[in-house]
């Protein structure tokens, strides 16, 4: 009887402990964990926006605060640049921009929300040194890690789409 009586009180366990896992299996993520990636998405897309305001304006300044120390950016033509590099760039261009928007931004987050990844399009409209009107259309994809209670960019790519 001692035997039957113990198999018995492990089935019991054990259906107890499955009917408890799959009832925390089965319950929907937390509201916190959903509402915290979505204030993250909302702060890359503003820096993505805050990012193209400099390039409008040629605000170094922008990105000096947004761009971090190791910042390495690869343009459509392949050519990488530095913070630096990329800033000097930006003060020494001979172009007029009359329209920079990101936009069509997807975030994922990662690292605990650490790090962020945002993929969108980036259009520039303006004239060149010689006043030639231009219309670019580009796909990037940048990292973005949270330092220091800040999010900063530590590297970015660009990828040419056609201007339909």
């Amino acid at each position: 009887m001692t035997t039957k009586f113990s198999i018995l009180k492990v089935i019991a366990i054990f259906i107890l402990t499955t009917t408890i896992a799959a009832e925390s299996l089965a319950q929907a993520p937390k509201p916190t964990a959903n509402k915290s990636q979505e204030s993250i998405a909302a702060a890359i897309k503003g820096l993505s926006t805050d990012w193209s305001t400099a390039m409008l304006k040629g605000d170094a300044s922008i990105l000096e605060r947004i761009w971090a120390t190791d910042f390495i950016y690869v343009e459509p033509n392949g050519k990488r640049f530095n913070k630096a590099e990329g800033i000097a760039g930006m003060k020494n261009s001979t172009e007029k921009l009359t329209s920079a928007v990101a936009g069509s931004i997807d975030v994922r987050v990662y690292g605990g929300g650490t790090v962020a990844v945002d993929i969108g399009d980036y259009k520039e409209i303006g004239t060149d040194k010689d006043g030639k009107p231009f219309e670019r259309l580009s796909r990037f994809t940048n990292v973005w890690v949270l330092k220091e209670g800040k999010w900063q960019c530590v590297s970015g790519h660009a990828s040419s789409v056609p201007v339909k």
